[in-house]
């Protein structure tokens, strides 16, 4: 009897002996198996970024207005903010970059419109997919210089100056790059006399506004009068007036369209013999001849 109770404590303790033993072996795998983990994601090249190239929709080759190693350092760093348990991978992880676009690069770089963001793990590649705004015309901000008692004689002959700031904007009127100060009728430029401030990434107009305005220039182009120069005195007002002889003043909260068939006939008048179009009451034309 007490050789079979030997017998059982002792099978009983070579159970727990090999039980321990598969405890302490399944740790250990699990834990080298970590320790493999975090040496392939942090130390190994396996997860570091090998190329990032960029793409530029409907075949774009490069951009003037984008400097890639700079777009590329922010975009970095943004994801490096929003990564705040994994930060100690570093920048160039593939880990690091997500598919989402983080918000902030549209505010740091307003000519964009769209970003895609894809990566390659297999190859080690992010690759960035582009959509720049689009040139629609210029906007001028003008600024008059002000007078005061410390001003010299020479700027108060020189009173009515401005100051110009002049900025691209897109076809949604979206200003997003600074431009130059041009001359000339190949560029829709308006000089905004209004003593408004609106910010890069924001819009001119309203968008109802904005889209009679693009019709305006929709216009002009039908019946091949070659004017690309306009002028806004006051928002208030919503109008616009052409910087050309004869002037033509425009309404922005009316579809100027309606007024096709009427210019064909003062075309034929002789626009020099005219010293005015107002177009601003809806399906009225008035102008004043010389």
């Amino acid at each position: 009897m007490r050789s079979e109770i030997y017998f059982d404590e002792k099978q009983s303790r070579k159970r727990r002996r090999i039980f321990k033993l598969k405890i302490y072996s399944g740790l250990s795998v699990f834990f080298i198996l970590i320790i493999g983990i975090i040496y392939l994601i942090i130390y190994s090249p396996f997860f570091q970024i090998k190329n990032i190239n960029i793409e530029w929709i409907k075949e774009k080759k490069e951009s003037k207005q984008l400097n890639n190693e700079f777009f590329i350092q922010d975009l970095k760093n943004n994801f490096i903010k929003q990564a705040k348990f994994i930060k100690f991978l570093g920048a160039n992880n593939i880990l690091i970059w997500k598919e989402k676009v983080p918000e902030n690069i549209f505010k740091i770089y307003p000519q964009i419109t769209e970003l895609i963001i894809e990566k390659n793990y297999f190859k080690r590649e992010i690759k960035l997919i582009i959509q720049e705004r689009q040139k629609t015309g210029i906007w001028c901000f003008k600024t008059q210089i002000k007078i005061d008692e410390t001003t010299n004689v020479s700027m108060q002959i020189n009173a009515n100056e401005f100051l110009t700031s002049c900025w691209w904007f897109d076809k949604k009127g979206i200003i997003f790059e600074q431009a130059p100060l041009i001359e000339g009728s190949l560029i829709n430029k308006i000089n905004d006399f209004s003593g408004r401030n609106i910010q890069v990434g924001e819009s001119v107009l309203e968008k109802e506004l904005f889209l009679n305005l693009l019709k305006i220039f929709e216009m002009l182009e039908k019946i091949n009068l070659n004017i690309k120069s306009f002028r806004m005195e006051r928002i208030e007002l919503q109008e616009i007036i052409t910087e050309s002889s004869p002037e033509i003043y425009f309404s922005l909260r009316i579809d100027p369209l309606f007024a096709l068939p009427v210019f064909e006939s003062i075309k034929n008048i002789g626009l020099k013999k005219i010293e005015y179009i107002d177009l601003r009451m809806e399906n009225r034309v008035y102008y004043k001849p010389k």
